[in-house]
Order: structure tokens, then C-alpha cells, then sequence
């Protein structure tokens, strides 16, 4: 366990908290529960008495995260504290209990109908993955650690759009009117950097965007998202130089089979992470969304050939 990581786990920011939980990043031996997830997939929900997702946490200064379970029995592994030793030797705790002795309620729904219900929560969501809790230390109350990491983006009400960042940075999308994207059946997520809040001093500036390449690294991958006719995580970067806007253009992995990341830059070029230019037609939205759709059919006709 990073001793380090435990007296700074007040001051980092949630996403690094929750990179560190992800399991095999401690416990490379660890025997994963479950296949990779889709949207599409049931999960047992973590729920309240009024069987509404509820969040769960133990250690004050941890990550309030949403839980979801790939089969029941994976619950009762929030019912004590299990020691690093059995988890890095590959056994699995949830043998350990059964689910009558089990204070915690579940709730059966497909991953899609989860990310729809927590995008509308108003705040940044994450959901753990057959979460367990592990023993860090003496005297330090237990953390929350997960076989993976899931973000719910939220819906913002005065965009009508659904964002991974900070609203305050979406005025731009204004612009693109929520009823054109219905009528097209695309779906969007949209991850805004903005020069709002860096500073002008420059390796202190180098080092934040640095640190937003690696959230948006590990964030991409963990997005569940609806199939439309296009799916997307659309990153607008907006830095006001170029080259601070490139290093963030690359192809990250995504959570769904079916999308795609692809970056808006200050110069208002389309692109995808291998840099490849989309061109389009700004005068209408059709004009927009018609090559983006046509890209990622294409790509998807070209990944079928080889399988």
C-alpha cells in the first residue's frame, strides 16, 4: 500500500483517489469477478429502502461512490475489511458470507438504465465495480477499492447536453440544438478544457495539463454510453495554442465497442485521435453530425474486417 498516497488522501483530487482503488493497480495477482461490462449488461445495484442506487464509503476522506455487483453474492465483500494478503493471493472473499447475512439490498437493471438514472444527480457520479473493502493500515478505517471504475455523465439543464466537466465551460454548446441531436439519434458526451482556471506561470501550467491528460486517459475508458447512429465523447479543447492542444489528441480506449472520442480544437477542426482530419461544413448542423456519423460507420466497416 502507498504510504504516501494515504497522507495525501485528503488532498487529491476523486479521480486520482479512485485510479489508485482500481484493483489490479495494487493487487496485480487479484482474479477478476467478472468479463469486461457493456451498456447493455445487467448489474445488481446497490439500493435504499426506497430501492433508489445509493452510495457507499467508509473511510470519510474516500470517494462517495454509487456500487454495482456482476452476480449478488458479490455484496457480502462490503461486509468487513479484507486483509491485502488474501486479496493479492487471488482468493475470493465473497465465499466468506451468504447473502442472508447481508445488510445491504440489490437491485437487477442494465448498466445503460443506471448511467441514465445518475446523470441526472447533479453532481459528479461514479459507480465501483464489485467493489470490496480493503484494510489499509492500523488505526485507518478501511477503503472502498473496486475491479473497475465506471462515470456517469450528467445532464445539464441549461445545455440540454450531457458533460464529464465543469458546466461552466459549456456555454459554447448552446449552439448545437438538443432537437437536432434527437433527430439524428446521435449521442454526445462532452468533455470541456478550457485556459478557465490555468495559470499563466509555465511549469506550473505544464504540470495541470499534464495531470488532465491522465484524467481524461483514465476517465475515456470509463464512460458507458447509448448506441445512436453516432456515438461519441466529443473533447473540446480550447487553450488558445496548439501544441498544448495536440498533446491531449490521441486514441484513448473506449468503454463501448461502438464509440468514439474525437477532439474540437481552438481552431474549430474536427479530429480524430490519430489526427486525422473531419471535414465538415459549419453552416448547418447537418452539415456537422452527417461526416461525423459517416466517419465511425466507416471505421466500424473497416474493424469488421478483420474479425
Amino acid at each position: 500500500m502507498d504510504l504516501e498516497f494515504l497522507m495525501n488522501l485528503n488532498e487529491l483530487p476523486s479521480w486520482r483517489i479512485l485510479k489508485k482503488e482500481v484493483l489490479t493497480q495494487d493487487f496485480p495477482m487479484y482474479r477478476l469477478e467478472s468479463a469486461p461490462l457493456g451498456s447493455h449488461e445487467l448489474v445488481y445495484v446497490l439500493v435504499d429502502e426506497s430501492e433508489q442506487p445509493k452510495t457507499f464509503r467508509v473511510n470519510e476522506s474516500d470517494v462517495d461512490s454509487f456500487a454495482i455487483f456482476t452476480r449478488p453474492e458479490l455484496v457480502t465483500r462490503l461486509q468487513k475489511a479484507y486483509k491485502k494478503e488474501d486479496i493479492q493471493g487471488g482468493k475470493t472473499p465473497a465465499q466468506d458470507l451468504n447473502l442472508g447475512q447481508v445488510d445491504f439490498s440489490l437491485k437487477i437493471m442494465m448498466l445503460g438504465q443506471l448511467m441514465n438514472i445518475l446523470g441526472h444527480k447533479g453532481k459528479e457520479t461514479t459507480v465501483k465495480v464489485n467493489p470490496i473493502l480493503v484494510e489499509v493500515g492500523a488505526g485507518i478505517e478501511p477503503l472502498v477499492y473496486a475491479e473497475e471504475v465506471l462515470f456517469a455523465p450528467q445532464y445539464d439543464a441549461f445545455t440540454g447536453k450531457l458533460l464529464l466537466s465543469n458546466p461552466e465551460d459549456a456555454k459554447a454548446l448552446l449552439a448545437l440544438n438538443p432537437e437536432d441531436q434527437k433527430r439524428f439519434g446521435i449521442e454526445i458526451v462532452f468533455y470541456m478544457m478550457t485556459t478557465r482556471e490555468l495559470p499563466e506561470e509555465k511549469e506550473e501550467r505544464q504540470q495541470i495539463l499534464k495531470d488532465e491528460i491522465e484524467k481524461l486517459s483514465f476517465m475515456a475508458s470509463r464512460v458507458p454510453m447509448k448506441r445512436g447512429s453516432g456515438s461519441f465523447l466529443a473533447v473540446l479543447i480550447n487553450l488558445e495554442n496548439e501544441l498544448e492542444e495536440q498533446a491531449f489528441i490521441r486514441e484513448y480506449p473506449m468503454f463501448d465497442s461502438y464509440s468514439d472520442i474525437i477532439f474540437v480544437t481552438s481552431s474549430l477542426k474536427l479530429l480524430t485521435g490519430r489526427l486525422e482530419e473531419v471535414h465538415y461544413n459549419g453552416s448547418k448542423i447537418d452539415t456537422i453530425f452527417g461526416p461525423l456519423i459517416k466517419w465511425q460507420q466507416s471505421k466500424s466497416l473497416q474493424r469488421s474486417k478483420f474479425y
